[in-house]
């Protein structure tokens, strides 16, 4: 393993340790990874909302790089199509991506835009965002 994949897997790890905790935090109760075989993903994160709902959530960020989190396209189509495939399952928990940083403007918003609206993806939360995070209480 590079130098650098060593380096982004760390980034990885710690920036799925924020979210474990930023969920905790908020009245979650943080299970583990699900292999839906169905459809060929895993999701990194089953919890169970302080209402009881089950939610599941994926996590694209790191706390360093030149573009973390869904600024990186495949990033951010990786999140989509996985949403999408979700979404074909019909009867499914909401899909939440917890992520370091949103894209802004061009062509990564307007994919973004378009998997919420499609409801691809039930929400797209800003981890560093106060004004994001409070929507994990409404879950």
């Amino acid at each position: 393993m590079s130098l650098f994949q060593s380096a982004a897997s760390l980034q990885g790890r710690q920036f799925a340790d924020q979210c474990d905790l930023l969920l905790r935090n908020s009245g979650y109760e943080v299970g583990s990874r699900v292999l839906v075989t169905t459809i060929g993903i895993e999701i990194d994160r089953e919890a169970v909302s302080p209402t009881g709902r089950i939610i599941w959530f994926e996590y694209k960020g790191s706390v360093q790089g030149s573009r973390p989190g869904l600024l990186r396209t495949d990033t951010l189509k990786k999140a989509i199509a996985n949403g999408a495939l979700l979404k074909a399952m019909g009867d499914r928990p909401p899909f939440v991506v917890l992520t370091s940083h949103l894209p802004e403007a061009g062509a990564g918003l307007a994919m973004l835009e378009t998997a919420v609206a499609l409801g691809y993806l039930d929400d797209v939360i800003c981890v560093y965002k106060p004004a994001d995070t409070v929507r994990l209480k409404r879950l």
